[in-house]
């Protein structure tokens, strides 16, 4: 079965658990971004500098002419191409008007002042990944700017250029690693270098490069590919093949699958913590209990009590330090580092665990919050592959959770 059958149950349960339960906050702000990621298709973003070939590639990738030349008929600073119940395009102008016109955008007339088209089209394949043209500016001031825009929003990244060189190098070294890990170099007008003699030249003395900043390497003849897809009734298998698009498109394809494949086991993790959470009673289950007579809590016995009690006094004290001094950092700093801060937060647990480890093996409490940590180590796994801001300050809500915890059971062991 592949992951896109396999989704929309793990997709359907996540929905219902996050809507119907009390899911703790930073498990529930993570399933919601989890959730929000999994309904739309994969962003593969192709850009790169004015001239370089982005939308000769977007069209190639999308199997037919879709947008037309470069530029010619309005240069919009963003093109999509999108799943759609029929061919339509739609155009959205400077001032924020939307214009609809049936078909490719190619033979639409595009206004004088778009700033964004978005083209739909009845492909099954654009369901599970969007193809989306944002060029760099020709002035170095904005590149950096709009490569943060780019980074936000895609899954993939395609950076097409003809030789990479050292100003683009130096663009390119500002994108994290998690983006550069799944995205990829395309050499662009390969079959000018191969005319001219120089492609090998050219591929080997970027092999340095792109085996630090990519995944991979791809020339591709752009046009011969797009010729290999629209000349005659079917595909030019040996013409696909040779001009290299085929090998990037599958390329893209696995890339894009095990993109989603990991988001659905990441889904999944949550649903099996937050089952875990339920069995011992920290969320409420999705469907509410019937209503039950107060009980009388049973009173512990405190054989041990003391080495018991020290352990979770000490552990309480670590976390209420640690998130303190976390808090602290982000109310005095103006640019959060939360790389460091999730590192923080990764090392106060892994301090937590020790201390755990002096409570007495057959104390209930400590065996539930060494399990809560177990589950909080995880979740810190899944916020440092998510990185970013909101990822670091649910890892700081996540130790104020955990020492709200144990400082319950610590009341209820001084009150007993």
């Amino acid at each position: 079965m592949s992951i896109a059958e396999n989704m929309n149950p793990v997709v359907a349960r996540l929905e219902t658990v996050l809507e119907a339960s009390d899911v703790p906050a930073p498990y529930h702000r993570w399933g919601a971004r989890l959730l929000s990621h999994l309904r739309k298709p994969v962003q593969v973003v192709v850009t790169g500098l004015p001239g370089s070939g982005k939308t000769a590639l977007l069209n190639m990738l999308a199997g037919q002419n879709v947008l037309g030349g470069q530029g010619a008929q309005g240069g919009a600073e963003v093109s999509e191409i999108t799943h759609g119940s029929d061919a339509r395009t739609l155009f959205e102008r400077r001032d924020g008007s939307v214009r609809q016109s049936v078909g490719l955008a190619r033979d639409a007339v595009w206004p004088q002042d778009v700033r964004r088209v978005r083209q739909e089209l009845p492909d099954p394949e654009l369901a599970r990944r969007s193809l989306i043209e944002i060029g760099l500016p020709a002035h170095p001031d904005a590149q950096m700017t709009r490569l943060q825009e780019i980074v936000a929003q895609a899954d993939i990244i395609l950076w097409c250029s003809e030789s990479f060189t050292a100003a683009e190098q130096r663009l390119w070294s500002a994108v994290p690693d998690p983006i550069k890990d799944h995205s990829l170099l395309v050499l662009t007008m390969a079959d000018r270098q191969v005319m001219r003699g120089i492609l090998g030249q050219t591929i080997a003395a970027l092999e340095p490069v792109v085996a630090e900043e990519f995944l991979g390497l791809y020339p591709v003849a752009t046009m011969q590919g797009l010729s290999a897809l629209t000349a005659g009734d079917g595909v030019d298998g040996d013409l696909w093949a040779a001009s290299g698009g085929k090998a990037l498109a599958q390329c893209i394809a696995h890339q894009a699958e095990l993109g989603r494949s990991s988001d659905v086991d990441q889904a999944q993790l949550l649903l099996d913590r937050l089952s875990a959470h339920s069995g011992r009673g920290r969320a409420a289950p999705v469907t509410a209990p019937a209503p039950t007579e107060p009980q009388e809590p049973a009173r512990p016995d405190t054989t041990g009590s003391p080495a018991q009690g020290e352990a979770l006094m000490d552990a309480a004290t670590l976390l209420q330090d640690r998130a303190g001094r976390m808090l602290e950092l982000l109310d005095e700093s103006e640019d959060l580092d939360s790389d460091a801060l999730l590192d923080q937060c990764v090392d106060a647990v892994a301090a937590l665990a020790g201390i755990m480890e002096r409570a007495p093996q057959d104390d209930s409490d400590a065996a539930d919050l060494r399990l809560d940590l177990q589950d909080g180590e995880e979740m810190l796994l899944l916020f440092q592959l998510e990185r970013g801001e909101e990822a670091a300050l649910d890892a700081v809500t996540l130790l104020l959770q955990l020492r709200k915890e144990m400082v319950g059971k610590t009341a209820g062991r001084a009150q007993s």
